[in-house]
């Protein structure tokens, strides 16, 4: 017996270590799984859509909008309510006699018999009522509030749709400038590379007394210099990853891995029937919607200069009744048509009418000047784009003259037909023309993004 509670006490502590066990390892799983497969463009996209705030925003516009509409479409329908009354008055209906004068037989003559009051209400009273009001005629009212809740809906879809290309275009922007930067970390780490085997080939040099060792000091400098890349580089690169996460809907200190295809290239020239295309964007749709919203409030204004008119009944049930003299409770119902027909406000509704005109005539302006800017847009973006295609090409050539170089330089050195200065000089030029390359090919795709987000499409292939 003595050994039971030990006995328990071990499978006590299994359990916990199990328990704990599974949640490290919980903790651990989205950062393994983050290294182990990294994340193409189409992968961020996803995830993005999924989980990206301002879209779960825009989803929730929409559903709100839904529900304002089926309000709207309910006011087409009768209303009832129930309704409960009990209290008492401290007046109640009277009935006032007055004096009356009765003829009898001599010697009497003429009988005068005083008037009186007589109470025929009750103090108490106590009402349950169940009512009914049905429109018929609002001057349009109704029909009108429907139809702007509906522009509201599609105002609402329109807006999702743009909060997908806005995010689109950010998550492209800020994948690219994750790959960009490690782009420029490998870059950094092969400059180190060759400085360093540099430095191993210019001691073989002081040592065969090709070299003073006063040359070894600007090599020791560069050194230093792609040191500090590297770790700019790194800083860059967590910087983006942040920022690439928080677009993504994820924490921004998650860890994330990319991966980048960088032959993947877009077409070159743009071609002629995506010049030609000319879609409307979701920005124009926003705007039309308002201007039809705006239309629907104009009318449901005109509609409160016309008289309302509405189908009332109801039923009751209550104390006292209807007999005087024996208060009961008792059931009756009424029945009526109610007509209302404002005719002076002091021109609330009729300037509440001229405000809707003039909002509606705004909204024209106003889409008029997105129609403007989207057509600006258009021409900067693809001109962006065919500037950057065309660096782009100039900065392979020019990668290759340089890594051409490179190489010269270096073969001369080893056999003392280049300067130090010489294949210091030849690496900085290759360093700058990868680096330059890294930051022009990731404008081309952001720059081709942008264009197609311009044109108002999210992806293009050619037939």
């Amino acid at each position: 017996m003595g050994k039971k509670p030990l006995f328990i006490k071990n499978i006590c502590f299994a359990i916990w270590g199990a328990m704990l066990a599974v949640v490290f390892q919980w903790h651990l799983r989205p950062a393994a799984e983050a290294q182990e497969n990294p994340f193409t463009l189409d992968v961020c996209l996803e995830i993005a859509f999924e989980n990206n705030l301002d879209i779960a925003q825009a989803e929730k516009g929409r559903e709100e909008a839904s529900f304002k509409l089926k309000q709207a479409q309910g006011a087409q329908y009768p209303q009832v309510d129930i309704g409960i009354q009990s209290g008492y008055t401290t007046d109640v209906t009277r009935m006032k006699m007055a004096d009356t004068i009765v003829d009898v037989p001599p010697p009497l003559g003429k009988l005068n018999i005083p008037g009186k009051n007589m109470i025929i209400g009750e103090h108490e009273k106590a009402d349950m009522a169940l009512s009914l009001v049905q429109p018929i005629y609002t001057g349009g009212r109704i029909e009108s509030g429907i139809r702007a809740a509906a522009a509201g809906l599609d105002v609402s879809a329109y807006q999702l749709a743009l909060a997908k290309s806005r995010v689109r275009s950010q998550v492209i922007t800020g994948f690219y400038q994750l790959a960009s930067a490690q782009e420029f970390k490998h870059i950094a780490l092969a400059g180190r590379d060759q400085i360093l085997s540099h430095l191993k080939d210019a001691n073989n040099l002081l040592d065969q007394g090709m070299l003073i060792k006063s040359e070894l000091l600007p090599i020791d400098i560069r050194r230093l210099d792609t040191e500090l890349k590297i770790i700019q580089a790194q800083n860059a690169i967590a910087r983006a990853k942040a920022s690439l996460c928080e677009r993504m809907g994820l924490p921004p200190d998650k860890p994330l891995d990319i991966s980048v295809d960088w032959n993947q290239c877009p077409p070159w020239p743009i071609p002629d029937a995506l010049l030609a295309s000319n879609p409307i964007r979701p920005e124009q749709l926003i705007a039309q919607a308002q201007i039809d919203a705006a239309a629907a409030e104009a009318d449901m204004a005109a509609g409160g200069l016309r008289p309302q008119v509405g189908l009332t009944t109801s039923g009751h049930y209550g104390w006292p009744g209807f007999t005087a003299t024996a208060p009961e409770w008792e059931a009756w119902w009424q029945a009526g048509v109610n007509v209302s027909w404002n005719i002076f406000d002091m021109d609330q509704r009729k300037n509440e009418l001229h405000a809707a005109l003039a909002k509606k005539s705004r909204l024209e302006q106003a889409k008029a000047a997105v129609d403007r800017q989207i057509e600006l847009d258009r021409i900067n973006t693809r001109l962006a784009y065919e500037e950057a295609y065309q660096k782009l090409m100039i900065a392979k050539e020019k990668v290759v003259s340089a890594q051409e170089n490179f190489t010269t330089k270096e073969n001369n050195f080893k056999v003392g037909m280049a300067t130090n200065t010489d294949y210091l000089d030849a690496h900085t030029e290759l360093m700058n023309a990868k680096s330059e390359l890294a930051v022009i090919s990731a404008q081309v795709q952001t720059a081709w993004a942008e264009y197609l987000r311009a044109l108002g499409i999210e992806e293009w292939q050619a037939n």
